[in-house]
């Protein structure tokens, strides 16, 4: 029982360790997406990666906090950027990418909404960009004609 416990002990070990380079290997081209991204939404602030890979804290000058303490639509914006940067490392793997959106940002204000829209921009250089809204008129200038799902459906019935 002895032997059993210290193998499991040394799995356990080694497991950990193996778990902890990876994390580390994948944190730090995830970090610098998300500074890429970050950097249009609020110049120099950092989001940093925690162990599980999810954005924790979020500093911006002297400032520091956990993104839980900001904005409900910091929080939406923040996760948005996340995804993106999420979608830069798939690319760079090779892997296709398609991003969906479904009414993303509408707790955003006009000013904020227009640096996101310039990040929604820059992705979509790199990403297919599915955005579905029931707010259409906030996303004309897009450079990208939208299409009625609904009227679409009536002209082909």
């Amino acid at each position: 029982m002895h032997r059993r416990a210290q193998a499991l002990d040394l799995l356990l070990t080694l497991l950990t360790e193996k778990r902890q380079a990876l994390t580390r290997r994948l944190q730090a081209p995830l970090q610098k997406h998300l500074n890429h991204y970050l950097s249009v939404l609020f110049p120099e602030a950092s989001l940093e990666v925690d162990e599980q890979l999810r954005p924790g804290t979020f500093s911006r000058g002297s400032e520091l906090g956990q993104i839980t303490e900001l904005s409900f639509g910091a929080r939406e914006q923040m996760g948005l950027i996340s995804r993106l940067a999420y979608a830069d490392l798939l690319r760079e793997a090779g892997r296709p990418t398609l991003v969906i959106l479904d009414d993303t940002l509408v707790h955003s204000d006009s000013d904020r909404l227009e640096d996101m829209k310039r990040i929604l921009f820059d992705a979509a250089s790199r990403h297919q960009i599915l955005l579905f809204t029931c707010h259409p008129e906030k996303w004309q200038d897009l450079g990208v004609p939208p299409v009625d799902i609904q009227a679409s459906k009536e002209l082909s019935a």
